[in-house]
């Protein structure tokens, strides 16, 4: 067995024994934390604008859409007015309104 000390080794050793650089190391990560933020919000920011461009860029076939079925909605419910504003048809409104709400209330696992 050799008694010989390896001054490199020695040298290492002794490295890992003195304390940590705190407030550099703190520093630097408070810093890429920081530059990841950033970044995840440009990247959010470039994501919704082009979300809003391409609602922009289909607004008219999506509102000629929505105008054919308000459209149509509205000569359905001409020929049933009666229906609906009749004591029937407030019970049912009355009736389904409750399912909704009790299908879809938080408590409900």
């Amino acid at each position: 067995m050799n008694d010989d000390v390896d001054p490199v080794l020695a040298q290492a050793f002794a490295r890992s024994r003195e304390p940590l650089a705190d407030a550099e190391f703190l520093q630097e990560l408070i810093s890429i934390i920081e530059r990841e933020r950033q970044k995840r919000l440009w990247w959010r920011l470039l994501a919704m604008a082009a979300v809003v461009m391409v609602v922009v860029l289909n607004m008219g076939p999506l509102l000629e859409i929505m105008a054919s079925a308000v459209r149509l909605a509205g000569e359905v419910s001409q020929t049933s007015t009666d229906l609906v504003i009749s004591p029937w048809g407030w019970g049912a409104s009355t009736v389904l309104g409750l399912w909704i709400v009790l299908r879809t209330r938080p408590s409900r696992g």
